[in-house]
């Protein structure tokens, strides 16, 4: 029904073929052919014939697999063929004959993507611009004939290739992994365009509507207007639209985030989609640039710096208005929810203990194993953290060193390097400790082991599922909470797990084990 709707001509556009990209797995034992990714996209240009093409060079992907992609083109019967085909008997093939694999597929019926950026599904959507476009999709949920490049220990692998298929078609899976192993119907809207601008009166927006030179008879339609800012609707309304070239619509107020949909009534689609805001205010410089540059070298070579003078103080009309209480208000209220969540916090000298919340992390996100990496990090900061850990059997390492400060503190006293490794490993061997269903292992870095470091983190690894996880703590564990510092989530946390991981494995030396349990 939904292929039906999206195709009829005039709906949304006028369709007159379907080009189809299929990047696939080939199985080098029996030339099995796995689908890795499909997407079949209607167009207003006419059918020319099937043009069967493999585009590019096979991608290797190990002892067993290559990759390979082609492209064909369909009429629109024939597309709807395979739609059916695909939709009723879980099957595809490009040439009637040689039937990719796949498992049972989950079948999702139409849903509009805007042309927005930040939108990852337009990452591998063809030419999602102006309308935007419907989309049917067949979604693979058990991912079985490609589980082995799905693990997040595969991940480098799989967004390598990933890349070599973006340099041979404009398809980015690397930012939707998720649609990996699915078959995509595009169906971009062509009906019309519209252009929009806010009213001088600010209250409303002057919106002016192009129609596709095919279309005969203007649809009824509707204009659906709000504006949206501290998740309150600050105006909204719908109106018919008039069917001319131009319509203003009053709401009262378009001081923020403002979005437009433009509805098909009969049959109820949408034909175009706006979001953002309108300029109100203009800001400009009262600066001049001074005519000599500053002058600099770097590397060998001479950088040049165009200098500004003068007042360079931004000048705004109506400096300050009642939305920009209400965002500073907010920026607030968004601090104080990643301090909640712990993705996010500053402590002051002087303020609360910091030990509680990594304890709370610990226990919060232990399901996979707890790493600690700290320079200055002793067996009593152990049994403050990874010791609370509440899930059974689960790996938790610590990496800690005798650097120069550790070692100078230590020579004051007359210890030597195993001296320090001793005295860390007595406070662990106290015999009141029972030790119970815990897999720990602490080791140092000291002289010629491994290199020395200087930040800390606390370190979630990766599952089969789940994608690590990295706190950089600011400040040694001994210190936390007494002094200034800031836990703060790590965007990429994939690489602090593998500089871990690369020392971990260099200090695999008796020499650098403090403790270990079970031994």
């Amino acid at each position: 029904m939904d292929f039906t709707t999206l195709t009829t001509t005039g709906n949304i556009a006028f369709y007159e073929s379907c080009e189809v990209t299929e990047i696939f797995l080939c199985r080098k034992s029996d030339k099995a052919i796995f689908n890795f990714f499909t997407i079949a996209v209607l167009e207003e240009k006419p059918y020319n014939g099937f043009n069967r093409t493999f585009l590019g060079k096979r991608i290797s992907i190990n002892e067993d697999f290559i990759l390979g992609i082609q492209r064909y083109w369909l009429t629109t019967t024939e597309a709807k063929t395979k739609f059916d085909t695909l939709k009723v008997q879980n099957k595809w093939s490009a040439d009637g004959t040689n039937f990719s694999l796949f498992p049972q597929l989950k079948y999702l019926p139409k849903q509009y993507v805007p042309s927005v950026d930040g939108n990852r599904i337009n990452q591998i959507l063809k030419n999602n611009y102006h309308n935007g476009s419907y989309t049917i999709e067949f979604f693979d949920e058990t991912k079985s004939n490609l589980s082995f490049l799905l693990q997040i220990e595969a991940l480098d692998k799989l967004n390598d290739i990933c890349a070599k298929i973006k340099k041979i078609v404009p398809i980015d899976l690397s930012v939707v992994r998720d649609r990996i192993g699915n078959f995509i119907f595009q169906f971009p809207i062509t009906l019309m365009e519209t252009h929009s601008k806010a009213l001088s009166t600010w209250d409303g927006v002057d919106i002016n509507f192009t129609w596709h030179n095919s279309v005969s008879t203007i649809p009824d339609c509707l204009i659906q207007v709000e504006s949206t800012f501290d998740e309150n609707y600050m105006g909204a309304v719908i109106e018919d639209y008039n069917k001319t070239n131009n319509q203003q619509i009053f709401i009262g107020n378009l001081d923020q985030i403002n979005h437009i949909k433009i509805w098909r009534k009969e049959p109820c689609l949408i034909l175009s989609s706006f979001s953002g805001s309108f300029f109100r205010d203009f800001l400009f410089n009262m600066s001049i640039i001074n005519p000599e540059p500053r002058l600099f070298e770097v590397n060998g070579v001479i950088q040049k710096i165009e200098i500004a003078s003068g007042d360079r103080r931004a000048k705004k009309k109506n400096d300050i208005s009642y939305t920009t209480h209400i965002n500073n208000y907010l920026y607030d209220a968004e601090k104080k929810q990643l301090e909640k969540s712990l993705s996010f916090k500053q402590y002051k000298k002087g303020g609360l203990s910091g030990i509680d919340d990594l304890q709370k992390l610990i226990q919060q996100k232990d399901e996979n194993g707890v790493y600690i990496w700290d320079p200055f990090l002793s067996s009593t900061d152990i049994l403050k953290t990874l010791f609370y850990s509440k899930t059974a059997g689960v790996p938790l390492k610590a990496i800690g060193s005798i650097n120069d400060t550790v070692r100078m503190v230590y020579q004051q006293k007359g210890k030597s390097v195993a001296d320090i490794i001793a005295e860390y490993k007595s406070t662990l061997d106290n015999p009141n400790h029972n030790n119970h269903l815990l897999n720990l292992e602490f080791r140092i870095q000291h002289t010629n082991f491994g290199w020395s470091f200087h930040d800390r983190f606390l370190i979630f690894p990766s599952g089969e599922l789940k994608r690590p996880q990295v706190y950089s703590l600011g400040t040694s564990v001994n210190s936390y909470g007494d002094n200034h510092h800031i836990l703060q989530e790590v965007s990429h946390p994939q690489p602090v797990v593998d500089a871990f991981n690369e020392l971990w494995d260099k200090l695999n030396n008796s020499d650098c084990l403090v403790w270990k349990f079970p031994i």
